[in-house]
Parts: structure tokens; C-alpha cells; sequence
């Protein structure tokens, strides 16, 4: 309950008392700051887009958003237009993410100082208000954002922004599309290696209705791409996980198709696009917008089976997922004393992939290894 606003349930409290027991003992629930440093390349490859979430995340209230180990605040402008700063008021401290909008500016609960969208304070009320004190005030960290194909896209970095260029799915009205996000309290890239780790399927999804099958033996290659590669089965296509494209340009995603079977409908099979935003080292937020490339009757029924039983079915593979790689947590400890297979020659590309891309991040931040 934030008790600061006016809402029905905070005017029982202060007019009441109702609620406000219980709510004295309740725990925190800010998370703990990062274990790691900024930069740190386990907290995420920075100067990256990342998928922040879809536009109706953020509505007329600040929202807190940790991202690549960073505690964030977005918020509406009087533009309606979304921006991203660090989630903390440069007087004391205060979350932002607690405040409000008032008249297109982030102010500040705590003594109301008020920030405008560069991050620039234009209030201190206890100095009347537009004060010199206010003048030489700035929220330090400000992140671009843009919104396109009905989500919210944050440039985390600190170099200017490439432009974004978003999937074809995305923006091509021929795919029929549901937005699906996910939270792993896990590390971004156990999530990653999980991708690219097509074998993992007939294995770990035995027990869903659309990985099931297909053969459990079998080699897999990698293919290298201008954005990054592919990965197949050799002996086997279109009846398991058996094919994924990873993007490792300025926005990361990865591109793999599921088989569907008769009973989710006539069409071709199911494109997923796989977003990854860190957290921080043990927890990353997964975005997996699914797509169909269907149209008049067909979208129809897809769309009505996907809302009545299809999107529960495909949740119950990533809670699949989601347990393995919990149960895995960081880097560190999954990787302690690891033997690899064949199998695992995806995994191993990508890692050469990212090395080079780390060790210029951590030169960049001052880090060792």
C-alpha cells in the first residue's frame, strides 16, 4: 500500500488506523543494492536497448525499475512521454519512485522537491521554491527511453544511442502477437545459455505439450550471422526447439520457433522473441512475446485458444525453466565446476562471443577480472 496517496485504502489508514499495524510490520520491500560493481559484466552488457516492459507499465505513477544492477524510477512528462532516471532524490536520498507527478515533474515525498524530464531541479519548497539551491541541483543518471510496437525501450549505457531497430515481427501487422513477461531469480546469462541450449528441450519439457518429442540424441552447429549466430540439430528440424537465431547487436534478442499441434489451431508454428533485461547477478526480467503468422479465421481461433488454455500451457514450460536455472542462481556458482558437452557448443560460442564485449566494459568501468 503506498500510503502517501490518496487512495481509499491509505484515507482508512490515516482517518482510521485501518491497516497501519499490520503495516508497521511488514518487511522491506526495496531489494538489496547490487553485490557487484556498476559495470560488472554479470549485471549486463551496458550500452545496450533493453525492453523495459509494455506501455502500460508505467501510468500516471513514478514505477521503481532495477535494470543491469541500477535502481531506476519511470515516469510520465506532461507529453506523456516516459523517462528513466536514477531512483534517487540528490537532498537525502529519498526514493523517487515514491512521489508523484504533479504538473509533468517527479516530486519527491519526502520535502517535495520537484525534478523536470532532464532531471533538473526547478522546486525546493522549504527555499520558496525556485531557489539558487535548486538551480545548481541534478539528478545525475538519465537514461533514454522510446516507446514503439506498444513497449517501452530504455537505452542503459553511457554512450549516445544507436537507433532502435526493433524485430520484423514487431513491427510487420501480418504477426498476430501476445506480450508475455516473466521474473527469474536467476542470473541474465544462465537465462541466455538456456536459449542457446536447443538440446535442453526434449529433456527438461519432456512433460509439455509442445516439446515432448523428437529425438534425445543428436548434434547441434552453430552458424556465425552479421548479428550474431544460429544454432540447429543436425538430424532433426521442425519437430522440437531444434532451430534459435541470437542477436547480439545494440538490441539483444533471441528468435526460435516452437511446433504447435492441432489443437492450438490452424497456422504455422509459433515465433518466440526472447528479451532479456538483467536485474542484477541473481535476477533478470524475460520477455517473450509470442507471435503467429496468421490472418481472417485463422487469427481468430488462435487468438481465442491462445487466451483460453495455449498461454497456461506455455507458462508451464517456462516455470520448467524457471525452477532449473533458480536452482542454478549465478554464474559463479553454476559454473563452479561445470563439464561440457556437445551439446554445449552453443553455450561455448556465445561465451567467446561476449568475452571481447566484457573485457572493454570492464576496461571502460576500471574493473579486473
Amino acid at each position: 500500500m503506498r500510503i502517501g496517496r490518496p487512495t481509499l485504502a491509505s484515507r482508512a489508514s490515516q482517518y482510521l488506523g485501518v491497516g497501519s499495524v499490520r503495516e508497521s510490520k511488514q518487511s522491506s520491500a526495496w531489494p538489496q543494492p547490487s553485490d557487484l560493481p556498476k559495470g560488472h559484466p554479470h549485471l549486463g552488457v551496458r550500452d545496450r536497448w533493453y525492453l523495459i516492459g509494455t506501455s502500460d507499465l508505467v501510468g500516471t505513477d513514478p514505477v521503481a525499475f532495477r535494470a543491469l544492477g541500477e535502481d531506476l524510477v519511470l515516469w510520465r512528462d506532461t507529453d506523456r512521454t516516459v523517462q528513466l532516471m536514477v531512483d534517487r532524490c540528490p537532498h537525502r536520498g529519498a526514493r523517487l519512485s515514491l512521489g508523484d507527478v504533479v504538473e509533468g515533474e517527479l516530486q519527491c515525498w519526502y520535502h517535495h522537491w520537484r525534478f523536470d524530464a532532464t532531471g533538473q531541479c526547478t522546486s525546493v519548497p522549504s527555499q520558496g521554491g525556485r531557489c539558487g539551491l535548486a538551480d545548481s541541483t541534478q539528478i545525475p543518471v538519465t537514461y533514454p527511453v522510446e516507446e514503439a510496437a506498444g513497449y517501452i525501450w530504455a537505452w542503459i549505457g553511457e554512450s549516445g544511442p544507436s537507433a532502435l531497430e526493433l524485430p520484423a515481427e514487431m513491427t510487420d501487422e501480418s504477426w498476430s502477437t501476445f506480450p508475455e513477461t516473466v521474473h527469474w531469480q536467476a542470473n541474465w546469462m544462465l537465462a541466455l545459455e538456456n536459449l542457446v541450449d536447443i538440446m535442453h528441450a526434449p529433456f527438461l519439457h519432456a512433460r509439455s505439450i509442445t516439446l515432448g518429442g523428437g529425438a534425445t540424441e543428436d548434434r547441434v552447429a552453430v552458424t556465425d550471422t552479421d548479428q550474431g549466430f544460429e544454432v540447429h540439430r543436425k538430424n532433426q528440424a521442425g519437430v522440437n526447439f531444434d532451430w534459435v537465431e541470437v542477436v547480439l547487436d545494440t538490441l539483444p534478442y533471441v528468435r526460435l520457433d516452437i511446433p504447435l499441434p492441432p489443437s492450438a489451431g490452424p497456422g504455422p508454428p509459433l515465433r518466440i522473441l526472447g528479451f532479456l533485461t538483467p536485474s542484477d547477478n541473481d535476477r533478470t526480467v524475460v520477455h517473450f512475446p509470442r507471435f503467429r503468422r496468421v490472418s481472417g479465421r485463422e487469427r481468430m481461433i488462435w487468438r481465442s485458444l491462445y487466451r483460453a488454455r495455449l498461454r497456461g500451457t506455455h507458462m508451464h514450460v517456462l516455470n520448467q525453466d524457471k525452477m532449473m536455472l533458480e536452482g542454478m542462481r549465478t554464474v559463479e556458482e553454476a559454473r563452479a565446476d561445470e563439464r561440457l558437452a556437445q551439446a554445449d557448443r552453443p553455450v561455448i560460442h556465445l561465451r567467446r562471443a561476449l568475452d571481447p564485449v566484457f573485457e572493454r566494459q570492464r576496461k571502460e568501468h576500471g574493473l579486473t577480472e
